[in-house]
């Protein structure tokens, strides 16, 4: 962690962490189990990723658990956060990582996958923060840490459906803060630019990767740490002033 809420800041806080068993979900669980909340993550297939994640929580004082969900499916949802508040409490701080990220052309999409793709990186969000904003609102408030893309804000070619989803959640984002902010909730969004993780290098060729380092002014990719610092950071007393941004980490690929 640079800089970002050390151990014990959210002790004995409970934190929810959709897409939690690999890259950036994955160091967000582990920054928050350092920090000392009680987390609770989902995922969709892999249970051996996700007992890593649990075996390498140990070390930390934060308890972690995990959960086999699907975000795309809103009973899916309900089952988890149900779950999860049955075992752990009403959800404080909730963190939307799950995602997907396909490479297809616009001509050669099918309406599946545009599905498939919209469901997983913006429904799921509506439906996770549906979900746990009962026992937010009952609890007296919370956070919610929505994870966007810079491709949501100025598009990504062969990943309309990726942008186009991802551009809804920083949309969703902006309209649920200004609903939720009397009831002490803050929501804010984090949007990464190019993180290494395999999500994104499965889908990159060596040209690719030489344009990415020439059009980047850090020159290097991002590590999943860095977003989960900046996380952090929204979840924390530190941005209690912070309500409906965009946090942008992206070495500078956009300035705004």
């Amino acid at each position: 962690m640079n800089g970002a809420p050390g151990a014990g800041d959210f002790a004995g806080k409970r934190v929810l962490v959709t897409g939690g068993s690999r890259g950036i979900g994955r160091a967000v669980v582990l920054a928050f189990a350092r920090a000392g909340a009680d987390v609770a993550f989902c995922y969709r297939r892999d249970r051996a990723a996700a007992q890593e994640v649990m075996a390498a929580a140990q070390e930390f004082a934060g308890q972690v658990a995990g959960y086999q969900a699907d975000v795309a499916d809103p009973a899916s949802v309900a089952a988890l956060v149900a779950e999860v508040e049955a075992a752990h409490g009403a959800v404080e701080v909730l963190v939307n990582n799950a995602g997907a990220f396909p490479a297809t052309p616009v001509i050669d999409m099918s309406f599946a996958e545009w599905d498939e793709v919209v469901r997983t990186n913006l429904y799921g969000v509506f439906s996770c923060c549906q979900a746990v904003l009962p026992g937010m609102i009952a609890g007296g408030g919370g956070a919610i840490v929505n994870i966007a893309s810079i491709a949501g804000q100025r598009g990504s070619a062969r990943h309309a459906h990726y942008a186009a989803a991802k551009g809804g959640v920083l949309a969703f984002t902006r309209s649920l803060a200004r609903e939720v902010i009397e009831h002490n909730i803050r929501v804010n969004a984090v949007s990464p630019g190019r993180i290494a993780t395999d999500l994104l290098l499965d889908v990159q060729t060596g040209a690719e990767y030489a344009r990415w380092m020439a059009d980047t002014p850090a020159r290097r990719l991002g590590t999943p740490e860095e977003v989960a610092d900046a996380v952090l950071y929204l979840a924390s007393p530190a941005s209690s002033y912070v309500v409906g941004a965009t946090l942008a980490v992206n070495g500078g690929l956009l300035m705004e």
